[in-house]
Protein backbone atom coordinates (compact mmCIF):
# COMPACT_ATOMS: atom_id res chain seq x y z
CA UNK A 1 0.00 0.00 0.00
CA UNK A 2 2.51 2.25 0.74
CA UNK A 3 4.23 1.44 -2.73
CA UNK A 4 1.32 2.64 -4.47
CA UNK A 5 0.96 6.13 -2.31
CA UNK A 6 4.44 6.61 -2.91
CA UNK A 7 3.90 6.05 -7.17
CA UNK A 8 0.90 8.14 -6.87
CA UNK A 9 2.29 11.05 -5.29
CA UNK A 10 5.29 10.48 -8.04
CA UNK A 11 3.29 10.56 -10.81
CA UNK A 12 0.62 13.05 -9.58
CA UNK A 13 4.59 15.44 -9.58
CA UNK A 14 5.34 14.01 -12.92
CA UNK A 15 2.10 14.98 -14.68
CA UNK A 16 1.12 18.33 -12.79
CA UNK A 17 0.80 20.30 -16.47
CA UNK A 18 -2.17 17.96 -17.10
CA UNK A 19 -3.60 19.91 -13.77
CA UNK A 20 -3.61 23.06 -16.08
CA UNK A 21 -5.59 21.56 -19.14
CA UNK A 22 -9.50 21.32 -18.93
CA UNK A 23 -11.35 18.16 -17.89
CA UNK A 24 -13.17 16.39 -21.01
CA UNK A 25 -14.92 13.43 -18.98
CA UNK A 26 -14.54 11.32 -16.01
CA UNK A 27 -15.05 7.92 -16.47
CA UNK A 28 -15.62 5.10 -13.69
CA UNK A 29 -16.26 1.66 -12.82
CA UNK A 30 -15.37 -1.95 -11.95
CA UNK A 31 -12.51 -4.07 -13.88
CA UNK A 32 -11.99 -7.86 -13.59
CA UNK A 33 -8.50 -7.46 -13.11
CA UNK A 34 -6.56 -10.80 -14.49
CA UNK A 35 -9.87 -11.89 -16.05
CA UNK A 36 -10.77 -15.22 -17.09
CA UNK A 37 -14.80 -14.58 -17.97
CA UNK A 38 -14.27 -14.12 -21.37
CA UNK A 39 -10.46 -15.47 -21.81
CA UNK A 40 -8.86 -12.85 -24.09
CA UNK A 41 -5.74 -14.89 -24.04
CA UNK A 42 -3.26 -11.78 -24.01
CA UNK A 43 -1.35 -12.21 -20.84
CA UNK A 44 -0.21 -15.40 -19.12
CA UNK A 45 -1.70 -15.01 -16.08
CA UNK A 46 -4.28 -17.02 -17.08
CA UNK A 47 -6.71 -15.96 -13.84
CA UNK A 48 -4.33 -16.46 -11.04
CA UNK A 49 -5.00 -13.40 -9.66
CA UNK A 50 -8.57 -12.89 -10.96
CA UNK A 51 -10.12 -10.41 -8.89
CA UNK A 52 -12.25 -7.21 -8.58
CA UNK A 53 -11.23 -3.43 -9.08
CA UNK A 54 -12.75 -0.23 -8.83
CA UNK A 55 -11.43 2.15 -12.19
CA UNK A 56 -11.36 5.79 -12.82
CA UNK A 57 -9.91 7.97 -15.34
CA UNK A 58 -9.36 11.63 -15.89
CA UNK A 59 -9.94 12.50 -19.64
CA UNK A 60 -8.41 15.82 -20.65
CA UNK A 61 -9.13 17.81 -23.65
CA UNK A 62 -7.16 17.16 -26.99
CA UNK A 63 -3.78 18.25 -27.32
CA UNK A 64 -3.86 22.07 -28.39
CA UNK A 65 -1.08 21.83 -31.10
CA UNK A 66 -2.78 19.36 -32.86
CA UNK A 67 -6.22 20.78 -35.16
CA UNK A 68 -7.69 17.19 -36.08
CA UNK A 69 -10.72 15.15 -34.92
CA UNK A 70 -8.66 12.01 -33.93
CA UNK A 71 -5.99 14.77 -31.71
CA UNK A 72 -4.65 12.48 -28.68
CA UNK A 73 -6.50 13.19 -25.63
CA UNK A 74 -4.30 12.77 -22.87
CA UNK A 75 -5.55 10.81 -19.20
CA UNK A 76 -4.48 10.07 -15.75
CA UNK A 77 -6.47 7.04 -14.00
CA UNK A 78 -5.89 3.97 -12.16
CA UNK A 79 -7.30 1.14 -10.50
CA UNK A 80 -7.74 0.18 -7.15
CA UNK A 81 -8.01 -3.49 -6.61
CA UNK A 82 -10.33 -5.11 -3.91
CA UNK A 83 -9.00 -8.05 -2.94
CA UNK A 84 -5.40 -6.59 -1.96
CA UNK A 85 -4.04 -7.75 -5.54
CA UNK A 86 -1.80 -5.64 -8.36
CA UNK A 87 -3.11 -2.29 -8.28
CA UNK A 88 -2.03 0.56 -10.64
CA UNK A 89 -1.73 3.95 -11.46
CA UNK A 90 -0.70 5.55 -14.61
CA UNK A 91 -1.21 8.13 -17.81
CA UNK A 92 -1.58 7.84 -21.55
CA UNK A 93 -3.48 9.30 -24.53
CA UNK A 94 -6.03 8.14 -26.27
CA UNK A 95 -8.04 8.55 -29.34
CA UNK A 96 -11.79 8.65 -30.23
CA UNK A 97 -13.41 7.63 -33.36
CA UNK A 98 -17.54 8.22 -33.33
CA UNK A 99 -18.42 5.18 -35.42
CA UNK A 100 -22.56 6.46 -34.83
CA UNK A 101 -24.36 8.91 -33.60
CA UNK A 102 -24.49 7.00 -29.74
CA UNK A 103 -21.87 4.27 -30.72
CA UNK A 104 -17.84 5.67 -30.56
CA UNK A 105 -14.37 3.34 -29.91
CA UNK A 106 -11.41 4.90 -28.16
CA UNK A 107 -8.01 3.38 -28.55
CA UNK A 108 -5.48 4.14 -26.14
CA UNK A 109 -1.85 3.70 -24.60
CA UNK A 110 -0.55 4.37 -21.27
CA UNK A 111 2.15 3.55 -19.27
CA UNK A 112 1.36 2.19 -15.23
CA UNK A 113 3.16 2.43 -12.23
CA UNK A 114 1.99 -0.60 -9.75
CA UNK A 115 2.25 -2.73 -6.53
CA UNK A 116 2.25 -6.40 -8.13
CA UNK A 117 5.33 -9.32 -8.47
CA UNK A 118 7.62 -8.09 -10.26
CA UNK A 119 9.79 -11.17 -10.45
CA UNK A 120 8.46 -14.65 -7.84
CA UNK A 121 11.88 -16.42 -9.19
CA UNK A 122 15.38 -14.45 -8.13
CA UNK A 123 18.25 -15.93 -6.08
CA UNK A 124 17.48 -13.36 -3.12
CA UNK A 125 13.61 -15.22 -2.96
CA UNK A 126 15.47 -18.34 -3.58
CA UNK A 127 17.47 -17.61 -0.52
CA UNK A 128 15.05 -16.36 1.57
CA UNK A 129 11.66 -18.75 1.00
CA UNK A 130 13.00 -21.74 -0.66
CA UNK A 131 12.31 -23.24 -3.98
CA UNK A 132 8.58 -25.21 -2.88
CA UNK A 133 7.06 -22.01 -1.15
CA UNK A 134 8.37 -19.68 -4.26
CA UNK A 135 6.88 -22.47 -6.75
CA UNK A 136 3.71 -22.45 -4.82
CA UNK A 137 3.68 -18.53 -4.76
CA UNK A 138 4.05 -18.46 -8.83
CA UNK A 139 1.10 -20.31 -8.80
CA UNK A 140 -1.03 -17.14 -6.91
CA UNK A 141 1.36 -14.28 -8.33
CA UNK A 142 1.89 -13.15 -11.39
CA UNK A 143 5.30 -12.02 -12.32
CA UNK A 144 4.98 -8.63 -14.28
CA UNK A 145 8.73 -7.96 -14.24
CA UNK A 146 9.38 -4.67 -13.82
CA UNK A 147 6.97 -1.67 -12.19
CA UNK A 148 6.37 0.21 -15.02
CA UNK A 149 4.11 -1.63 -17.61
CA UNK A 150 2.98 -0.59 -20.77
CA UNK A 151 -0.99 -0.43 -21.24
CA UNK A 152 -3.13 -0.49 -24.59
CA UNK A 153 -6.83 -0.55 -23.87
CA UNK A 154 -9.69 -0.71 -25.97
CA UNK A 155 -13.08 0.85 -25.70
CA UNK A 156 -16.80 0.72 -26.78
CA UNK A 157 -19.21 3.17 -25.46
CA UNK A 158 -23.06 4.23 -26.00
CA UNK A 159 -23.86 7.49 -25.39
CA UNK A 160 -27.02 7.75 -23.26
CA UNK A 161 -27.12 11.43 -23.76
CA UNK A 162 -25.10 14.51 -24.22
CA UNK A 163 -23.16 14.26 -20.75
CA UNK A 164 -23.50 10.70 -20.01
CA UNK A 165 -22.28 7.40 -21.43
CA UNK A 166 -22.23 3.53 -20.28
CA UNK A 167 -18.52 1.70 -21.92
CA UNK A 168 -17.38 -1.45 -21.87
CA UNK A 169 -13.06 -1.97 -22.27
CA UNK A 170 -10.49 -4.54 -22.13
CA UNK A 171 -6.91 -3.69 -21.70
CA UNK A 172 -3.11 -5.50 -21.33
CA UNK A 173 -0.55 -4.54 -19.23
CA UNK A 174 3.05 -6.12 -19.73
CA UNK A 175 6.58 -4.29 -20.43
CA UNK A 176 6.92 -5.61 -24.07
CA UNK A 177 9.76 -7.85 -23.21
CA UNK A 178 12.05 -5.08 -22.17
CA UNK A 179 12.65 -7.51 -19.22
CA UNK A 180 13.51 -10.77 -19.48
CA UNK A 181 9.92 -11.72 -17.53
CA UNK A 182 6.68 -10.50 -18.64
CA UNK A 183 3.64 -12.75 -18.07
CA UNK A 184 1.62 -9.72 -18.54
CA UNK A 185 -2.36 -9.46 -17.68
CA UNK A 186 -5.35 -8.69 -19.08
CA UNK A 187 -8.71 -6.83 -17.73
CA UNK A 188 -12.08 -6.53 -18.68
CA UNK A 189 -14.69 -3.94 -17.30
CA UNK A 190 -17.42 -1.79 -17.37
CA UNK A 191 -17.81 2.03 -16.22
CA UNK A 192 -20.02 5.19 -16.83
CA UNK A 193 -19.19 8.37 -18.27
CA UNK A 194 -19.71 11.95 -17.47
CA UNK A 195 -18.79 14.46 -19.93
CA UNK A 196 -18.04 18.05 -19.21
Amino acid sequence: MLKTIFYSLLLAGALSELCYAQISEVRAGITEYDEKTVAIGWGAGGGRENSIGLNAEVIFNPVKFIDHPLAPRPYIGGMLNLSGETSYIGAGVTWRADLSKTIYADLGIGIVLHDGTRQVFTQENLRSEGFNALLLRSQENISLGSVALFKPQLTFGYQLNDKWAVEVFAEHMSNAYLENVNEGVDSLGTRIARRF
